[in-house]
């Protein structure tokens, strides 16, 4: 296959013959990502069953719904022969909207998620007024243990994540004016780059200062409504040792819970992901003979599902499947079968998505004319799928509208107004975590390492709070290693 697809895209490259070139380049690619999609559909959908049946997330109920359509469009898929063109496309839109709501109820979990980040970051600041402290090392020599770690590396973007590491868990005694001025910078520098580029850092913003609303906190997941308002009223300042015992716990039940749900959705978003790749490659049962094992095990694991009969477990003529277990079992031993596959496959797949995109931009004229666009979009989508971002937008933009000096000005102080209305009325405490939770995500602001020790030891000494700071450290050190 890597030789076929790099002789593809030499005829490609050439620009020659292209009436044949482009149907054949097309074919050649919707093939390895079909490939691609089914191997790693194999194995994510057996850990998702695994994890089902063995109460690894105890939180499967909240995607019942979701789980259960997606089984029935793998079955479909599964299945080409038994079902017609409409029912694949039915299922096809149908796997789109799945996918369209457990964006909208990952969104709701990751607002949740960077909100127990804040209550997190107050009450570990918290913790060493009412536990003991050991020996520590003083201010000024632990300011150039600190230094010692960022610059011990060469590489730059290294560097950088130290910096950002250690900003966001050092005492913070910033002015609001410096503060606000910083965020304007960071938002300064998406001039001249993609709208979209802005609009996802202002998304990240928005959550890790806990300005992210949206209507969907209404109707998914509002069990933790009220545990966010309870920690909302909370009076950090006078809070005894008893309540901290409390609402720390508090903070870890609902924390893990919380991650345990944003792991379940995040799985089922790749199983859908995988689904909708295989629709839109449309290798129909080519494909799936292609790949035997991939076959066996995606339609055996769907079955398992479906709780349906199936002649697939008569082959295993060895001895006879009868419990759920078993079936697990032998259709595990089918592994082995894919070993070094993905690898080749990978290889191949970079190899068409390198060109495609100029390809499209370059000889849109001629696919247009060859009637071949539907499918050159499909592999725009499926390039798209296979990023890593399982939930990046999937509409293809050949030239993108571009950030000008009036959008970044009128985006920085939209987000400083929703800072400033966010500040009133919050405790200290509150506004120095939403502060340090967003600095440790915005480009880095020093131009010298001078600056860096000046910021290190000055957050340090403007801290009176000995327990912040001995707490302060602590998470430091542990980063350190």
């Amino acid at each position: 296959m890597s030789t076929k697809i790099r002789e593809s895209v030499k005829k490609l490259s050439h620009g020659k013959e292209l009436e044949q070139a482009l149907p054949e380049y097309l074919e050649l690619a919707l093939d390895i990502h079909d490939s691609h999609a089914r191997l790693k559909f194999m194995m994510e959908y057996y850990v998702f069953y695994e994890m089902i049946t063995e109460g690894i997330n105890p939180y499967i109920n909240t995607a019942e719904d979701i789980a259960q359509a997606l089984h029935q469009a793998v079955r479909v898929l599964m299945d080409p022969a038994s079902f017609g063109e409409e029912e694949r496309s039915r299922q096809r839109e149908n796997l789109l909207k799945l996918r369209t709501e457990v964006t909208d109820r990952m969104q709701v979990l990751t607002a949740y998620v960077d909100r127990f980040v804040v209550y997190e970051y107050i009450l570990n600041r918290m913790q060493y007024r009412f536990e003991d402290q050991e020996v520590i090392a003083e201010d000024s020599v632990f300011a150039q243990e600190v230094l010692n770690f960022i610059f011990a590396t060469k590489d730059n973007m290294a560097i950088n994540d130290n910096i950002r590491m250690v900003i966001g868990q050092l005492p913070m005694r910033m002015t609001r004016s410096h503060y606000f001025d910083l965020i304007r910078e960071s938002i300064s520098v998406y001039k001249g780059s993609d709208k979209s580029a802005l609009e996802g850092h202002l998304y990240m913003f928005r959550t890790n200062a806990m300005l992210y609303r949206t209507d969907d906190m209404e109707k998914y997941f509002t069990e933790f409504v009220p545990v966010i308002k309870e920690f909302d009223e909370l009076d950090y300042e006078n809070m005894t040792a008893e309540m901290y015992q409390i609402y720390a716990e508090k903070l870890r039940t609902n924390a893990s819970k919380l991650n345990d749900i944003s792991d379940l959705y995040m799985l089922i978003q790749k199983l859908i992901n995988g689904a909708y790749s295989m629709y839109l490659a449309d290798g129909g049962q080519k494909a799936a003979d292609k790949i035997p094992a991939a076959q066996l095990v995606i339609r055996g694991i769907n079955e398992l599902f479906l709780h349906e009969e199936s002649a697939i477990w008569e082959k295993n003529e060895e001895h006879p499947l009868e419990s759920e277990e078993d079936k697990l079992y032998w259709l595990g031993e089918h592994f082995p079968e894919i070993e070094g596959m993905q690898e080749r496959i990978y290889e191949s797949m970079t190899t068409a998505d390198a060109v495609l995109e100029e390809t499209i931009k370059s000889e849109k004229e001629q696919i247009t004319k060859l009637g071949l666009m539907e499918g050159f979009t499909h592999l725009q989508q499926l390039m798209q799928l296979a990023s890593g971002s399982d939930f990046v937008e999937l509409e293809w933009k050949d030239e993108e509208e571009k950030v000008t000096a009036q959008d970044a000005e009128k985006a920085a102080e939209q987000i400083v107004t929703e800072l400033k209305q966010e500040f009133k009325g919050q405790s200290r405490l509150v506004r120095r975590a939403i502060m340090a939770n967003t600095l440790e995500k915005i480009p880095v602001f020093f131009s010298t390492p001078q600056e860096v020790a000046d910021y290190i030891s000055q957050s340090l000494m403007l801290c009176d709070d000995e327990a912040e700071k001995y707490a302060s450290k602590q998470l430091i050190q542990e980063m350190m290693g």
